[in-house]
């Protein structure tokens, strides 16, 4: 019995040593994994198609763009961060230009029927760099370039009419001539007879013998292989006759792209009342900002998104307002926004002055759920510490932080908000930092939702209603306390009100304990 109690003993410090060794492992896996994607993130910044994955918003504008073409939709997906003034305000700028274009009706016509000749372009990219790099191209190949040189000779005729200049498309007529020897101008290819007297007359051949029932298969059979390597060889001539236009093609492709691209952001700016934002060197200020998904939503619904105006300066500001006052959608829209900005498009803004950045750093949620093993206050804190490296190498961020430090206790993440803000602040870098918490005491910009307004609006207030009894504005705020409106909107909800009057019980105590 003793032998046997010992051995389950073991056994049992065996099991436990083993769980535990586990739980680390995964915390380890899950702390790398937590590291490295934060390191990804960073670097995938770089091109549109990660910003659709990182941004809250974002995949809701660009689909919401009215693209024609697969080659434009590829290419805008590898559209870079712009990182100078200069390129952002050429963006801006050819934006700007088009959206004229869309809102002179004497054009309709013919940017109708460009957009019609958009919808046949094909992403072709993989045939040009065949051309570009001297490959002899089969039937297939020809035929893309022969369609496609013929849909870029069409539109580049149609902006020329219509004297567009935003875009200009080179010549491909000398290409079309290659390909089309018969001058039929039509989306079509094979090894014509025209292309050589020699074939002509051996189809012709091949053509009798057959008709013939006395030919041998091997009379045939011979003619089929002379055939196969004659158009073999007048494939490598028209791939030799097609490979000094190569700049042309490429060029044609990127610029084609380029216009179905412009034309799809100038209707947007249009269809959302989207404005071209001014590019700032300090202050960057919103009028009027909105947040274009939530509007559309609400719109369903038949409610009203309101707009409101936020400055945000060098250094921290820290922004507070009860629960359901909109902070996060806040810190989503200016992310959206800087996003929209730095890729070139317009922003969802009356009015807008915006500063360039490096990068948006944008921290909100908790990724508990992709991270086993790891909980919620040590994710955040692994990307807060992120920012801090980014802060301290030097980087021009704008960095957005929704409830910093909510998973941890009150007197613990009110210091750590603190330090956040002073560090911030110290460093003068762009952020705006939500909270709860009531005593802030750091040296930065405050402001607060003005949230709940009794005389908003009249009638009884529901959680269906409740968005019109709230003013989303900001305004200045110079006390240390935040909003206490927990108790009313859980009673808007419907909790169960025994446990919400116990619960104003204990803060009643609470308020008396610290008046005393």
């Amino acid at each position: 019995r003793i032998y046997s109690a010992t051995l389950l003993f073991l056994f049992s410090r065996a099991i436990n040593i083993l769980i535990y060794d586990l739980r680390f492992t995964i915390r380890n896996m899950s702390l790398v994994r937590l590291e490295s994607k934060i390191i990804k993130s960073k670097i995938n910044k770089v091109f549109l198609r990660s910003a659709i994955e990182e941004i809250n918003g974002f995949r809701f504008m660009i689909d919401k763009l009215e693209i024609q073409s697969g080659l434009a939709k590829r290419v805008l997906n590898t559209l870079p961060y712009l990182r100078t003034a200069e390129a952002i305000a050429q963006e801006l700028d050819k934006t700007e230009v088009t959206r004229n274009i869309l809102q002179t009706s004497e054009l309709t016509d013919t940017i109708t029927k460009i957009k019609v000749k958009l919808m046949q372009v094909k992403d072709i990219r993989g045939t040009a760099n065949r051309v570009t790099e001297s490959q002899v191209l089969d039937d297939i190949e020809l035929f893309e370039l022969k369609a496609f040189s013929l849909l870029a000779m069409e539109i580049r005729e149609l902006l020329l009419s219509a004297n567009i200049t935003v875009v200009s498309l080179p010549d491909l007529e000398p290409v079309v001539n290659i390909l089309d020897p018969e001058k039929m101008r039509i989306p079509h290819f094979y090894v014509y007879d025209a292309y050589s007297p020699e074939l002509a007359a051996l189809r012709a051949k091949m053509k009798t013998l057959k008709m013939d029932e006395k030919t041998e298969e091997r009379v045939l059979d011979q003619l089929q292989f002379e055939h196969t390597e004659l158009e073999d060889r007048i494939r490598e001539k028209l791939s030799e006759q097609i490979h000094p236009y190569k700049k042309e093609i490429n060029e044609a492709l990127v610029n084609t792209a380029t216009l179905d691209i412009l034309l799809a952001k100038a209707q947007q700016t249009i269809d959302m009342q989207l404005c071209k934002p001014e590019i700032s060197t300090s202050t960057t200020r919103y009028i009027k900002i909105f947040n274009p998904q939530v509007k559309e939503v609400l719109w369903q619904e038949g409610k009203k998104f309101q707009a409101i105006d936020i400055d945000i300066e060098q250094g921290a500001c820290l922004i507070t307002g009860a629960n359901m006052a909109g902070k996060s959608v806040i810190l989503k829209t200016v992310a959206l926004a800087q996003t929209l900005f730095q890729f070139g498009f317009y922003v969802p803004a009356e009015q807008a002055e915006i500063a360039l950045v490096d990068e948006v750093l944008l921290c909100i949620g908790d990724e508990q759920s992709e991270l086993s093993g790891l909980s919620s206050y040590a994710s955040e804190m692994l990307q807060v510490n992120a920012i801090v490296q980014d802060v301290k190498a030097g980087k021009n961020a704008l960095i957005l932080i929704d409830e910093l430090a909510r998973t941890t206790n009150p007197t613990e993440g009110k210091a750590i908000v603190n330090a956040m803000l002073d560090f911030l602040t110290d460093k003068g870098v762009r952020s705006l930092i939500t909270s709860h918490y009531s005593g802030i005491k750091a040296r930065c910009k405050k402001m607060r939702v003005k949230g709940f307004v009794k005389e908003h609006v009249q009638g009884q207030l529901t959680i269906n209603n409740i968005n019109e009894f709230i003013d989303y504005s900001l305004i200045e705020d110079t006390h240390d306390s935040v909003p206490q409106e927990a108790m009313r909107i859980a009673r808007i909800l419907g909790v169960d009100e025994e446990l919400l009057d116990k619960a104003e019980e204990f803060l009643d105590d609470e308020e008396k304990k610290n008046r005393n």
